[in-house]
């Protein structure tokens, strides 16, 4: 495994040299990145652009092999580094063009979502989702580099703050309580966004998250920690693919869910869940989906990557800050989460 080498910027000047010492370099984009956040850095024309439609919809073979077909066009090599400048979906996707063409090309995050600085250009997992199934094509794939300038937050809705802010929130309650009580007393809202002083926070997530991945990058043991809220997160975001919320408020949905299975199957004490769910309430308007659907997102739990022999495995919380893996649920204890979240 390589390490990937965090560069936290502080000035769009000290973007743009960067960038510009890439040699042979490729930027992969979507429109709105490439709209609101490709002028910041004032690159040279001569710079090639790959932009794709946004949207987790847009994370498919079809955007895969347009990339591949782009690379082509450009005359990219092995010799060629692509740079992915947007939020998760690019970085997954960017990631897994990356390591596929040619057999495996460099690569570059400048993440522009608080999601993907603090989450989902780190650690190396690349990746597609493949039938209405979230992450299910992709490899395990380090970044050459990340660079991380907090001063894209600026060109953000509220609703990716927040998405961003759920993995930041996970990664205090399974590594570090006194993190996370920092971030739950910041009253996050549309106003404090422009007031708060967003790089500390983000190196934090980034070295918690960082300290696990380095324990066990292609996920076999300590890694899984990660998934926290996740395993019915994921199945809520597959069952409304076609809704524009982000990641985030999905897994803020599963973490709610996770952390009512923790308590009630025994590992949480009341009063810990209860502290968390208030704060993630907080914060998070709860998802609000048909009780008819409920099979369909239970059966969606069985389709989980974590899985074994169709046994579907989660992480619990044992304490605020301290989290176990591969506990086994059954479609009942889904079932009684979700009516826990919908009530």
């Amino acid at each position: 495994m390589s390490e990937t080498n965090y560069v936290f910027i502080k000035t769009a000047n000290e973007l743009h040299t960067l960038i510009e010492k890439a040699s042979n370099a490729v930027i992969l984009c979507d429109h709105n990145t490439e709209k609101f956040c490709l002028p910041l850095l004032k690159l040279s024309s001569d710079i090639p652009v790959i932009s794709i439609s946004p949207g987790e919809l847009n994370k498919s073979t079809f955007s895969l092999n347009h990339i591949w077909n782009q690379l082509v066009l450009h005359q990219a090599d092995r010799n060629t580094v692509l740079i992915n400048l947007g939020g998760g979906v690019i970085s997954d996707l960017g990631g897994l063009a990356a390591a596929t063409f040619n057999r495996g090309i460099k690569f570059i995050n400048i993440p522009t979502s608080l999601m993907g600085m603090v989450d989902a250009a780190n650690g190396g997992k690349t990746g597609i989702n493949y039938n209405g199934l979230k992450n299910y094509i992709g490899t395990f794939t380090s970044s050459e580099s990340n660079y991380i300038w907090p001063e894209f937050l600026a060109t953000l809705p509220f609703e990716q703050i927040q998405s961003g802010y759920s993995e930041m929130l996970k990664h205090g309650l399974i590594a570090d309580k006194t993190y996370f009580e920092l971030l739950i007393s910041l009253e996050l809202t549309p106003e404090t966004t422009k007031t708060i002083d967003w790089l500390p926070l983000i190196k934090k997530s980034i070295d918690i998250k960082k300290a696990i991945v380095e324990s066990d990058f292609k996920e076999s043991g300590k890694r899984k920690v990660l998934n926290f809220g996740h395993t019915i997160g994921h199945a809520l975001e597959s069952f409304y693919c076609h809704s524009n919320l982000p990641h985030g408020h999905f897994v803020s949905a599963g973490i709610l869910c996770e952390t009512f299975l923790s308590h009630t199957l025994g590992r949480l004490e009341l009063a810990e869940s209860q502290k968390i769910i208030m704060a993630y309430d907080k914060i998070f308007n709860r998802i609000h989906f048909k009780p008819s659907d409920m099979e369909a997102i239970k059966k969606l739990t069985l389709k989980d990557k974590k899985n074994k022999n169709q046994i579907i495995k989660c992480v619990f919380l044992e304490q605020n800050g301290l989290a176990s893996i591969d506990n086994e649920i059954t479609l009942k204890d889904v079932e009684d989460s979700l009516n826990f979240y919908y009530a």
